[in-house]
């Protein structure tokens, strides 16, 4: 029957997004309710699903760029600001060095 191929359609790919589409198709079928509302309502779930994803992933991509800021921006940066600075302390206090 239609219902045991959809079932059969979402445990096999083993995706969750299709085995949950597969359950609400068949939920339809049965109880005689509105796919069209039904695929709404689950692609409104699904675009929920995946944006809370795309969060998540960017929160962590932001700890994990903390590391390559602190090894390879910050000294850079730490160079240019505190070079010119240290290079004429240098001078003040030992002018034979400075040239």
């Amino acid at each position: 029957s239609r219902s045991e191929v959809l079932h059969e359609l979402g445990v096999r790919t083993g995706v969750a997004d299709l085995r949950s589409l597969s359950a609400v198709l068949i939920q339809a079928d049965r109880f005689g309710s509105s796919i069209a509302q039904a695929l709404r309502t689950q692609s409104d779930s699904m675009r929920i699903r995946r944006r809370q994803l795309a969060e998540e992933k960017a929160a962590k991509t932001a700890v994990k760029l903390i590391f390559p800021l602190v090894l390879f921006i910050f000294p850079g940066i730490f160079v240019v600001l505190v070079g010119p600075a240290a290079i004429t302390i240098i001078r003040q206090m030992f002018p034979m060095l400075g040239g």
